[in-house]
């Protein structure tokens, strides 16, 4: 007997609230809800989602998709940086240059050792002769002259200065796990990353004689956007930035294709944690063997992938 050789299964929100009804007996096999009882399903499916999301100790495991690494370019006139929807500068990916030919005051274009990787509308942005990175749009793309909006006052640039293009806008952190400061040879320097005391109690942190290559950064989840402040005023060298390892929230399951992005060992979970959801919104008892179901499924959802570590324990006689 041939197998399928296809490991691609997944599951749509339509399927995974018609399992749920399914399991609580709400539908038969011919049945579909109503309109107002599939919108209120999708309504706790999502409030599921999100409250299983990236909780590291609710389920280590789910922190495998959630992962994701992101790069934050320095500022020489502040050490607080936006993370989100509305920050400049903080991207997963981006290609590096540096200027062919000097950018003047009023200029439309740019002239780059290589365009390889910039497409119309991304974000360019180059170091200007503060040593601050300008940020602006490429327009347009002819070899390697790229076009832009008129630099403003300030933001003249010498050749040879680094360019840093991206095109998409990276998510909000919800947690930082890790974070390394890298430089154009691509070395990285491990950054320590504070609590929110430890930040508090910097003594110079927004002195602005203090700027310097940041050695440690404090991260401040807020609704839609994030912040991450360094410990320096601001950054003495913006061709080096930052690198993230971060855990962002779960996607939003909106329409009836759309598939979720929990893995596969999940979906059995998903389905019977709506089930226990939906149960009261149709009066239907929820009895002892749903309960075993669900908290079964849950369980063994919940022991994908723990975190493993390389602590372990000797006895004094192994000494």
């Amino acid at each position: 007997m041939a197998s399928s050789g296809t490991y691609s299964y997944t599951i749509t929100q339509q399927q995974i609230i018609r399992m749920a009804m399914l399991c609580i007996g709400k539908l038969d096999e011919v049945e579909t809800p109503s309109p107002s009882e599939y919108n209120d399903s999708v309504m706790f499916l999502n409030l599921l989602v999100k409250q299983w999301q990236g909780k590291a100790d609710f389920a280590p495991g789910l922190k495998t998709f959630t992962r994701r690494h992101g790069h934050l370019f320095l500022n020489s006139t502040t050490g607080r940086y936006v993370l989100g929807p509305a920050a400049i500068g903080w991207t997963q990916n981006y290609v590096s240059t540096q200027l062919a030919a000097a950018v003047s005051v009023g200029a439309t274009s740019a002239t780059v050792n290589s365009s390889a990787g910039m497409t119309i509308g991304d974000n360019f942005g180059f170091q200007n002769g503060l040593g601050n990175l300008y940020w602006t749009t490429v327009s347009g793309i002819v070899g390697n002259v790229i076009t832009i909006p008129a630099v403003t006052a300030g933001n003249a640039a010498a050749a040879n200065a680094y360019v840093f293009d991206y095109t998409t806008t990276a998510t909000q952190p919800v947690i930082v796990e890790s974070a390394f400061l890298r430089d154009i040879y691509n070395t990285d320097t491990p950054l320590n990353i504070l609590q929110q005391a430890e930040y508090d109690f910097l003594p110079s942190k927004t002195n602005p004689q203090f700027i310097a290559d940041p050695t440690a950064v404090y991260h401040e989840f807020l609704l839609t956007n994030s912040y991450l402040y360094t410990d320096c005023a601001a950054a003495n060298d913006t061709s080096k930035h930052i690198c993230l390892t971060y855990l962002e929230a779960v996607q939003d399951i909106i329409n009836p294709n759309d598939t979720t992005v929990y893995p596969q060992e999940w979906f059995l979970a998903l389905v019977w944690g709506l089930a226990e959801q939906l149960a009261p919104m149709f009066n239907v008892g929820w009895t002892a063997k749903m309960e075993n179901l669900a908290n079964k499924s849950l369980a063994i959802a919940q022991k994908k992938e723990p975190e493993i570590n390389r602590m372990y324990f000797m006895s004094e006689s192994d000494v």
